[in-house]
């Protein structure tokens, strides 16, 4: 990989990040995304024109993707609105779920994971890459969601939507092959949150069995504290790292400012939006006798703080979390195992804790 010329850099990384970063990130940075726009630098109405001109390109970087057994694309009705969403079932092939060992009379265990995006933009393509190697390496069903969006399906839909996304897998969990008793749950930054809310949720409905795990990579989990635009006020958050990684590369705190406008509003219902737990999971009643967490976070991100913070909250109502921090990587990096080591690292856990949580039970 080699570096762009000065000339066409219209994201360089900030003077007070640069001696922060990755080497190995910092490069790939410096090839993908500093020559071009993001999309929270444009109004929404121009991104929606072509979303493509403002999105990473994660292929690029995110190494080759494995082939699965099927990948079937189901659509799945939704109540509030009315409506339907795609949810894409990733099956392993027989290869990987004999090297497994995690098959149990004809039934695998089940992640059921939300992709990132703000709770804007993104789709079931997003983390595509990710899912097929969960889903060959586990040995798992991968259950991908693709909620609906804000603006247009603003908080809560995401996350209604994803609930009942997660009711339809245990409604179809025969037809599916799955087996109740082994099913996660997984996102990344909007994802994560979704995923959050949904253990919450999920303790708390009596129907469902008892989820085996949260898998929450680069987590959001309180919305109380971004602003509708400037700064933050050292004073007035608790998240250090919305000061310190201001202006952080990938997801500045101008493109956290620019999702939150969209996903929760800017009028005078907001903060009562940011207060319900289903936007901030962190402000729930009880945080015991939830799945075990498994809690993964970028070192140069506004939102490491917070993933810190839910770890702890966790920890202290007596619900098992194990807490990684990854130096010197910025929000996505996760994504970016093609070309960094420590994204490979990354990937590598995953597989781990995943296999660990699913041979329990």
């Amino acid at each position: 990989m080699g570096s762009n010329d000065a000339s066409s850099i219209v994201n360089p990384i900030h003077p007070s990040i640069v001696d922060k970063l990755d080497p190995v990130f910092a490069e790939i940075y410096n090839r993908y995304q500093a020559p071009q726009l993001r999309a929270d630098q444009v109004p929404y109405e121009v991104y929606n024109r072509d979303r493509e001109k403002y999105t990473f390109p994660t292929a690029k970087v995110s190494g080759e993707s494995p082939d699965v057994a099927s990948n079937k694309i189901y659509k799945v009705p939704v109540s509030n609105p009315l409506g339907e969403i795609d949810v894409q079932v990733y099956v392993p092939t027989p290869d990987a779920i004999a090297s497994s060992g995690l098959e149990r009379d004809g039934l695998l265990p089940a992640l059921v994971n939300f992709h990132g995006g703000g709770f804007v933009i993104g789709g079931l393509e997003s983390d595509e890459s990710l899912c097929r190697k969960l889903c060959q390496r586990v040995g798992c069903i991968i259950v991908n969601v693709a909620y609906r969006l804000a603006p247009e399906y603003p908080h809560p839909i995401p996350t209604t939507d994803s609930w009942e996304a997660l009711k339809w897998t245990f409604k179809n969990a025969d037809d599916l092959k799955i087996d109740p008793t082994r099913v996660g749950v997984s996102g990344l930054s909007a994802g994560a949150c979704i995923a959050a809310v949904l253990a919450l949720l999920a303790r708390d409905d009596p129907s469902l069995p008892r989820l085996a795990v949260q898998l929450l990579i680069v987590p959001v989990v309180d919305a109380r504290f971004i602003p509708k635009e400037g700064s933050c006020d050292p004073a007035k958050t608790p998240y250090k790292s919305y000061i310190d990684f201001e202006f952080a590369p990938m997801l500045p705190l101008n493109r956290l400012i620019w999702f939150y406008n969209l996903w929760l509003g800017t009028d005078e219902g907001r903060a009562e939006r940011a207060n319900d737990f289903r936007a901030s999971p962190i402000l729930a009643d009880s945080h015991a006798n939830l799945a075990p967490a498994v809690i993964r976070c970028a070192e140069i991100d506004p939102l490491v703080s917070e993933g810190a913070a839910y770890h702890e909250k966790l920890t202290a109502a007596g619900t098992p979390s194990k807490l990684k921090i990854y130096k010197g990587q910025g929000h996505p990096f996760g994504h970016w195992d093609g070309v960094n080591p420590t994204s490979k690292e990354f990937v590598d856990d995953c597989v781990n804790e995943l296999k660990a949580a699913f041979a329990k039970k």
